[in-house]
């Protein structure tokens, strides 16, 4: 029996055998019953099977590893382990192979057709080759059938090229760019090879491997401002799927140290909120508590005043650090903490530490974080509030500066985890932005995030969507101009109308984000021309100054 009707057989005599046991009573029943159930459990596992030789293929599919100018490619037979019959069959057969041109072939003759279909040389489908920007790769663009379960078949567009292996969702290029049917243009690099070899911070003793890690900063308990009023608010409703998660962070929290229970007249609701990795997060709802609190001045530097300023040092390597929990590593005196009760369960509880949604936090934290740098005499780096960066021409002298930070807040009784310390490498995120050479770029999952969201159906969507894409205007030449008719439809004296304008100014709007270029420093010789655009429209005008360089142009 062939492999390809296995499968159909056995679910058709497991109905069978159903039909035929209702109809049986006794012993016979029984005798039946059994050898249903001996069907079954066949049948899971062909099932068990079939997942072994989708994780197989995973492992057969080429990788390529970039190095001093070669290429290797690896699989799994290729190191000497054969693969069995039974897996190239179902493997051939899930790639939409004619299994009768296969009967009767050898297992080699399988294995080389498998390898085909891998690097790329037959995929079933069509494919056009396109041609490529001047100084980039030849590639082709393939519209392949794909399968993983052998049951439902879909479309996909896969780029490849001489030196690429065809890896779906993954197509390394270096310096290509390829612009589809559509008119999108799209652009593939490589840049974490290049830290190979290279020492990284997160190796260094002393980083916890807890992802709960919590710190306690030596310092006086701090005396912080207390409301001119008593705050009392009830706790509201929570979603069912956060109950157990946000009492194991209670219980937690309270074997640390950071919580205790107490009797207070204020109470603030929690308010759990879910983080994009699914896990939940304990926040509390401190609106109200805020709202009656002595002001504070701010001390934490502008966002956007530390960019323009890690951008004017052109470095070529990057090295971050992130405190863990750095908030509740900082000591609140006994008069200050009854104002931040909240009620778990029946029970009263308050922060012993510096609570994460009180509006003075990020001012006190970003303080103490900088005078215990200024006190173990640290180098030249940039600090938002628990978030450190560190930068350097060369590798060593970044992990050197790392090494010298990492020491100092180990040392003032802060918690650093692993996770969180990043370099050095040459591409880095820091406060939000993607950094490489001195330059601001758009990181890949916020290009995903915007592009794959929906037209909006009302002013608070269309607020929200203005929001995602207005952090970027900068990257973005006539930004204004292009989503002018958007501000229209949330107007407060305007009624919400999506039209035809607004869909076309949605769209390019996304479609400019797909490709912002980077932000860089001024540049100065004789290859370098600045380039003043500027654009009129009845609703207003915009101008925007940019650099050209040979090969690329730059804001």
């Amino acid at each position: 029996m062939k492999q390809d009707e296995t499968e159909e057989t056995v679910l058709d005599m497991a109905k069978k055998l159903q039909t035929y046991a209702d109809a049986v009573p006794g012993p016979t029943h029984a005798r039946i019953a059994a050898l249903e159930t001996q069907v079954r459990g066949l049948a899971d596992k062909m099932e068990e099977n079939h997942k072994e030789l989708k994780q197989d293929i995973l492992q057969i599919s080429a990788v390529q590893v970039r190095g001093s100018g070669t290429t290797r490619k690896r699989s799994l037979d290729r190191e000497g382990k054969g693969i069995p019959r039974a897996k190239l069959w179902s493997f051939l057969r899930d790639c939409g192979e004619n299994m009768k041109r296969w009967d009767g072939e050898s297992t080699d003759a399988m294995t080389q057709r498998l390898h085909e279909l891998l690097d790329g040389k037959a995929v079933r489908g069509n494919s056009s080759k396109k041609e490529a920007a001047p100084g980039s790769q030849d590639f082709t663009l393939v519209e392949a059938d794909v399968s993983l379960t052998g049951n439902e078949w879909k479309r996909h567009p896969i780029v490849t090229g001489p030196e690429a292996p065809c890896i779906l969702g993954i197509d390394f290029l270096r310096n290509g760019y390829f612009k589809d049917p559509k008119g999108f243009r799209w652009a593939f690099g490589i840049a974490a090879v290049e830290t190979g070899g290279v020492k990284q911070l997160n190796t260094l003793p002393g980083l916890s491997e807890n992802p709960s890690a919590v710190g306690l900063l030596k310092v006086e308990e701090q005396q912080v401002p207390i409301a001119t009023s008593i705050v009392h608010c009830r706790q509201y409703r929570t979603t069912r799927d956060a109950v157990i998660p946000i009492h194991k962070m209670i219980r937690e929290l309270e074997t640390q140290g950071v919580v205790s229970k107490t009797h207070s007249p204020f109470n603030s609701p929690i308010w759990p909120v879910r983080k994009s990795d699914g896990e939940w997060r304990l926040t509390v709802d401190y609106r109200a508590l805020n709202e009656v609190t002595p002001p504070l001045s701010t001390a934490v530097p502008d966002m956007l005043e530390l960019q323009y300023e890690l951008e004017s040092k052109a470095a070529k390597w990057y090295a971050t650090i992130d405190i863990a929990n750095a908030f509740f590593s900082i000591p609140l005196a006994a008069e200050c903490r009854p104002q931040f009760a909240f009620t778990w369960r029946g029970v009263q509880y308050t922060w012993n530490q510096l609570t994460q949604e009180w509006k003075h936090s990020p001012t006190i934290c970003h303080g103490l974080i900088q005078a215990a740098l200024e006190k173990g005499e640290a180098l030249e780096h940039l600090q938002y509030i628990d978030d450190i960066i560190v930068w350097g021409n060369t590798a060593m002298k970044v992990f050197e500066k790392g090494e010298k930070f990492i020491q100092i807040l180990l040392k003032a009784g802060f918690a650093i985890k692993k996770s969180k310390v990043k370099g050095p490498v040459r591409e880095i995120q820091f406060l939000v932005v993607k950094w490489h050479d001195g330059r601001r770029q758009i990181p890949t999952e916020v290009i995903n995030k915007i592009t794959a969201m929906c037209p909006p159906t009302n002013k608070r969507e269309t607020q929200a969507f203005l929001g995602a894409v207005g952090f970027w205007r900068m990257h973005i030449p006539e930004y204004s101009q292009i989503v002018s008719p958007l501000y229209l439809v949330i107007r407060k004296k305007n009624n919400f109308h999506w039209g035809p304008e607004q869909q076309q100014a949605f769209a390019q709007i996304k479609q400019e984000i797909v490709h912002a270029v980077a932000l860089g420093p001024v540049r100065t010789g004789p290859d370098v021309k600045n380039v003043l655009y500027s654009a009129a429209r009845n609703n207003g005008l915009s101008w925007s100054l940019w650099q050209k360089v040979p090969g690329e142009t730059r804001g």
